[in-house]
């Protein structure tokens, strides 16, 4: 009986860390992320296009929506996890991007119905989990995109023998024109 109520209490602590994970990465992904980078908002839109989409999407060839607001240009990235907003706007200096990324809605791990009551899922008795579904996936995205953000910025401002970094810049040091 002591081995059966340890069992219990470990697979209880075990399904408490997964919840408790989840419920982590579901905040963590409902947080708005701002980042400046030494780009044109017309090249971070570009980079920002391609680095959100996964290699799948990028294959079947998934359009992304661009939208011009305001302030600048919104891309919106959607899966089953939820959706995933990208917002570019122009910063002071003329080759200065702001992107702003937050996660636009969140899919979250409904409930079943409640015990014995039958509640029908349009009935006020049935409730709305507030677990996200697969929030990695929306921070994987946002991790993708700044990554590669902050890589074409640092490839841009590390000058080589007067040029910038690049495949015409590697050519023309290997002699090749």
């Amino acid at each position: 009986m002591e081995g059966l109520t340890i069992a219990i209490l470990l697979i209880t602590l075990f399904f408490g860390v997964i919840v408790s994970r989840l419920n982590r990465q579901g905040l963590a992904a409902r947080e708005s992320v701002a980042g400046v980078f030494p780009l044109t908002p017309e090249r971070a839109m570009r980079i920002t296009m391609e680095a959100g989409l996964t290699s799948r999407e990028r294959l079947l060839g998934v359009a992304v929506p661009v939208l011009c607001t305001g302030k600048g240009m919104k891309l919106a990235f959607a899966c089953r996890a939820g959706v995933m907003s990208f917002e570019i706007s122009r910063v002071g200096e003329p080759a200065g991007a702001q992107v702003l990324a937050y996660a636009e809605s969140v899919a979250v791990i409904r409930l079943p119905e409640i015990g014995t009551l039958g509640a029908p899922a349009t009935s006020a008795l049935y409730l709305r989990g507030t677990l996200a579904r697969n929030p990695a996936k929306l921070l994987r995205r946002r991790e993708r995109v700044f990554r590669a953000l902050d890589l074409a910025a640092r490839r841009q401002d590390r000058p080589v023998d007067g040029e910038r970094v690049g495949r015409r810049a590697r050519a023309l040091r290997a002699g090749r024109a």
